[in-house]
């Protein structure tokens, strides 16, 4: 069996889960932020380069980094494609994260071709503890090796038949179709939106009196709205500090190298 996961962190807690338990599964790591860019299909390698670009922008080595990823993503189709023309049967592990559920959706569409034994985990973004306390997740990245088993997650497998893969596939093909920039979760449910839909999140905190570090707004921004990774924020705020909505300046002595600088709203 192959776990395919869209989570490099959930596949290292997945493998690391699997390795302390004796168990031999392969694990296929493929995060592909299918919630945010093109998905027209064109060119699938290429529209996930342009989202992997603006991921490590501002890495020191960004097209280095950004290379690796492309390597990895195309590493993961090969092993992928590879289980499918062997016959191994799939699972796939998503939850309500936009890109955990575009995962899906895509892989649902991916699998047309292939006849293959398929189970779904849908993991709940909420739990209930032993504690009768309420958790709550914003993706499967923040779930630890011992919490598998204490939120009881294989229970949560389900078979999922060709007929449901296909029903998933429709819906994939209808948010292919539309091709706006992002992808969110709203009831439950994708839906396309533009490319400036998380903006409000960042300018509400941001006002016209007082610059503020990039990264306390960003980290405070993903605190109380974490539906996109801290870099889609700051390519956001790129954007905006470029149209002159935000105001930008630097920082007055460098960390490690590195300037990070302050914004505010403009007036």
């Amino acid at each position: 069996m192959i776990d395919v996961v869209f989570s490099d962190s959930f596949a290292m807690t997945l493998k690391h889960y699997y390795k302390q338990r004796k168990v031999d599964r392969k694990v296929l790591s493929m995060p592909m932020y299918l919630s945010i860019g093109d998905i027209s299909q064109c060119s699938f390698v290429e529209s996930r380069k342009t989202v992997y670009k603006i991921q490590y922008a501002h890495t020191r080595e960004s097209e280095q980094n950004t290379s690796e990823a492309v390597s990895h993503l195309k590493r993961m189709l090969r092993a992928l494609n590879d289980g499918l023309d062997q016959g191994e049967s799939i699972r796939i592990w998503w939850s309500g994260n936009a890109d955990d559920y575009c995962g899906f959706l895509w892989l649902c569409d991916y699998l047309f071709d292939y006849d293959v034994e398929t189970t779904a985990i849908h993991v709940p973004m909420a739990f209930a503890t032993l504690g009768n306390e309420l958790l709550t997740i914003s993706g499967l990245g923040e779930i630890s090796a011992p919490g598998i088993d204490e939120l009881q997650l294989f229970t949560y497998e389900s078979k999922l038949l060709k007929s449901q893969r296909n029903a998933y596939r429709y819906y994939w093909q209808q948010l292919r179709g539309e091709n706006n920039p992002i992808r969110t979760i709203i009831n439950g449910l994708a839906v396309s939106q533009s490319i400036d839909f998380y903006d409000r999140f960042i300018i509400a905190n941001l006002s016209q009196h007082r610059y503020r570090n990039i990264l306390r707004v960003i980290g405070e921004t993903l605190g109380n709205y974490p539906f996109v990774p801290s870099w889609w924020y700051r390519h956001r705020i790129d954007y905006l500090v470029s149209m002159g909505s935000i105001a930008f300046k630097p920082d007055e002595q460098e960390i490690m190298g590195i300037s990070v600088g302050k914004i505010k709203l403009n007036v």
